[in-house]
């Protein structure tokens, strides 16, 4: 593997930039060109299988003059020298050990014509002076103005970044980073009644980053308003019921699930003031009746008042308590023509005396509507066990719709009769629940 470096004296500073490092005649001399090149093979390796560390090492640019006494190849980590990695050259090397650049020519040796050429490399990574310890060090290759007095400290060298496993005993040139993606998130929002509808869209530059992997949330203010979403071609939407009515903002965030691309942040989206849809608020009508103590169990008896409906006292018959009553309902319609259809549905609670409880399934009921009438009567609903919940699930009483041929009010009265069917063995009781009526 190649990378491009140039020289630095010790005593400057030498980062990294693009492969590149500079090389300095001392602490104070400018920094000289054409920049280098280092090459060493393999470019990676392992202490444990290795045979020898390097099988050759090459710098294309020589000493510089005054710095051509002597050259070797030492390790670091830290700053800190752990020991020369290979023999030091000197300019009467033999020739079939290749070339060490102290003539201002390019530097090269390798193990073609010496197997055994410790001016390659003289020991393996474990086996300099000082441990190398797990993480990145640097492998230098220096020219010396001095032969029997080197100055690592003034003197220029060539560095190449390395890193090392001390465990599995691997080594390696850094992995090239590659720069994350970055990102820009769009958000659009559209609203219909109090439901809000946001999509975001993820794009890299100016198209979709249909591969980006990652979720969106959305916000309101600081506040996440629905559910995350994972990213699909680069989309993500969620629906929002529900929502207050007024004006509101969302901003969208992507999150990325790795490091390929970065996250981002959406300008707010804003819809205008959300209006609540008309429709008539639900009705309670309580429901009462008595079992009373006595021959078979007790009689189940229902209690009426304003807006109730008394069922009477429950006989015994076929093995269940047995009480009816009748509930009645006018619905009204003066809206245009064409308007939606209606429907009036009711569900029932469950029955309570005291701390004694009756499941509202045991009600049914089998509407009706008057002659005349626009609207329409619902479906028999039976109570339990002739069906599975009784009114205990929410049941059309009755449904219409806006007359095109006649542009008056019309009206739908409707009646149903209520059925109760109570197990033999309810406890004695004053019962009472709820049956809610909504027309919408």
């Amino acid at each position: 593997m190649k990378l491009n470096m140039r020289f630095v004296a010790l005593a400057v500073a030498g980062a990294m930039v693009a492969g590149t490092v500079g090389l300095s005649a001392s602490a104070q001399a400018a920094e000289i060109t054409p920049v280098g090149t280092i090459t060493i093979t393999p470019s990676s390796g392992n202490v444990n299988t290795d045979v020898n560390f390097l099988d050759s090492i090459a710098v294309n640019t020589g000493a510089p003059v005054g710095f051509r006494a002597s050259s070797g190849t030492f390790v670091y980590q830290g700053g800190v020298e752990l020991g020369a990695i290979a023999s030091a050259r000197n300019p009467s090397m033999v020739s079939t050990a290749g070339t060490n650049g102290l003539d201002g020519n390019p530097a090269f040796m390798d193990r073609s014509i010496i197997p055994t050429n410790n001016f390659v490399s003289n020991k393996l990574l474990n086996a300099t002076t000082l441990p190398l310890a797990t993480g990145a060090f640097e492998l230098r290759y220096y020219y010396f103005a001095s032969a029997t007095a080197p100055n690592r400290a003034t003197d220029p060298y060539v560095k190449l970044n390395m890193t090392y496993d001390a465990t599995t005993g691997a080594w390696g040139l850094p992995a090239v980073v590659v720069p994350a993606i970055a990102t820009t998130t769009s958000l659009t929002a559209s609203a219909t009644g109090t439901t809000v509808a946001l999509g975001a869209t993820v794009k890299a530059g100016t198209s979709v980053a249909t591969a980006a992997t990652g979720t969106v949330s959305f916000f309101e203010g600081a506040t996440q308003v629905g559910t995350t979403q994972t990213v699909a071609a680069g989309l993500a939407s969620v629906s929002l019921t529900g929502v207050a009515v007024g004006t509101h903002s969302y901003t969208a965030t992507f999150t990325p699930s790795n490091t390929v691309y970065l996250a981002s942040t959406s300008a707010p989206a804003s819809i205008g003031a959300l209006i609540a849809p008309i429709e008539t608020a639900a009705v309670p009508v309580a429901i009462t009746f008595d079992i009373a103590a006595g021959t078979n169990g007790g009689v189940l008896q229902l209690t009426s008042r304003s807006s109730n409906v008394a069922l009477g006292t429950a006989t015994i018959g076929g093995g269940t308590f047995n009480a009816s009553g009748t509930l009645n309902a006018v619905v009204d319609d003066s809206r245009q023509a064409g308007s939606p259809d209606w429907s009036l549905t009711g569900v029932m609670g469950d029955f309570a005396a005291g701390t004694k409880t009756l499941s509202g399934k045991y009600l049914g009921w089998t509407p009706a509507v008057t002659a005349g009438s626009v609207g329409n009567a619902g479906a028999v609903v039976l109570p339990a066990p002739g069906s599975v919940n009784g009114l205990k699930t929410s049941s059309q009483l009755s449904y219409g719709s806006t007359s095109a041929a006649d542009p008056q009010v019309t009206s739908t009265t409707v009646s149903a009769l209520l059925q109760l069917k109570a197990p033999k063995n309810t406890a004695a009781g004053n019962y009472a629940g709820v049956l809610t009526l909504t027309l919408i």
